[in-house]
């Protein structure tokens, strides 16, 4: 009977020990001891050091705080920050990593290798690359919008539109280590109105931009990225449909000569603008022309870049060798033959609260019709 009392007196000071162990809040920090920025700029010319750039919301200045570092790594140059700031600095916010052009083209490897081992960020932040003036578009402000967050202009709910490209942290580390898929990364400026000004998507090979492509290039891009609906495409001067649904199939095979792949893109729009009163006909058959010659240039620029961006390499990893894949972006990719066929659906005009006014031709009322 003692010997039983005894084992669950034992069993409560147990319990007991462990209850003050797992209570225990010794290494905790006060949020206002904190500071937890959203943006990273990154930026390394030659043989100088990294110049790195925290952007962190402050609710007290109605705005954003900014602390800078240098060091020949971007570890000591965060240390440097730390070691400057009166208060804990912690990466586990960050959202977004601007890298300047100038390190684009020369290297980024490190500062993503960086990104994806630190403990304390999320390989879930956003990258971009900034051209022009780096330090002036990080510091960059909007006096009349001031809680505006930088990542806003990145975010699918917010101020994305399929004009720009989209790439996360780990889908860069994913892309600059493949044998068959580089990347597009958004390039933007500073704004005059706004915080950023996009102009376009800079071509990565592996771990280097290797050239750009506009805007209108990027529509096509994020067609293969399956990242396409909501965009607006002018059809001529005075006509513009809005895409409601893009979708996209692929057919490869690979010959004595090569591979070659078709690929066929489905579009369903409906008409936001119609001035020249075209017909539904003409406007599917301006749209087709003018996607399949916007395809053609992209391809052929993407060949000439030996970059692989639009990820093509994935669908033929089944049926090549291992020295193939190897040799993919090199030799196969700028070889390849590929075409590209557009179909254009057009649906009901149920963008216009009227469609009758803008069928009418000039002259003509629908009253009279």
């Amino acid at each position: 009977m003692i010997p039983r009392l005894m084992i669950r007196i034992g069993l409560f000071l147990c319990c007991l020990g462990c209850l003050g162990i797992l209570t225990s809040c010794w290494d905790t920090k006060d949020i206002n001891k904190r500071l937890m920025p959203v943006v990273m700029g990154v930026c390394k010319n030659g043989d100088q050091p990294y110049k790195i750039i925290l952007q962190i919301p402050s609710p007290q200045k109605k705005g954003s705080q900014f602390l800078e570092g240098e060091a020949q790594t971007i570890n000591k140059a965060i240390d440097e920050i730390r070691t400057k700031s009166e208060k804990s600095v912690d990466l586990l916010h960050l959202r977004l990593f601007l890298i300047c052009e100038k390190t684009a083209k020369s290297n980024i490897n490190d500062i993503v290798n960086y990104g994806v081992q630190a403990n304390d960020i999320s390989v879930k932040g956003l990258v971009g690359i900034v051209r022009g003036d780096f330090e002036q578009t990080m510091h960059h402000k909007i006096q009349s919008n001031p809680e505006l967050s930088s990542y806003d202009f990145f975010s699918e709910q917010a101020g994305w539109t399929p004009d720009n490209t989209i790439k996360r942290l780990w889908e860069v580390f994913r892309d600059i280590n493949s044998y068959t898929q580089d990347m597009a990364i958004p390039i933007l400026s500073k704004g005059t109105d706004t915080l950023y000004n996009f102009e376009g998507s800079a071509i990565m090979r592996r771990d280097k931009m290797v050239g750009d492509i506009s805007p209108d290039e990027t529509l096509i891009y994020n067609a293969f990225q399956r990242k396409y609906t909501g965009g607006t495409i002018e059809v001529s001067k005075n006509s513009s449909v809005l895409i409601k649904k893009a979708t996209i199939s692929h057919k490869v095979k690979w010959t004595d000569v090569g591979p070659s792949m078709q690929s066929r893109l489905k579009l369903e729009v409906v008409i936001a603008e119609n001035r020249d009163i075209l017909s539904d006909d003409d406007i599917a058959k301006l749209l087709k022309e003018d996607i399949e010659k916007k395809a053609e240039k992209l391809i052929n620029r993407l060949h000439t870049y030996k970059a692989d961006a639009l990820g093509i390499g994935q669908y033929f990893r089944r049926i090549m060798t291992e020295s193939q894949m190897k040799n993919w972006k090199r030799q196969w990719f700028p070889q390849m033959k590929h075409e590209v066929t557009v179909d254009i659906t057009i649906l009901n005009n149920i963008y216009f609260k009227s469609t009758n006014k803008m069928k009418s031709r000039p002259g003509t009322s629908p009253e009279s019709k």
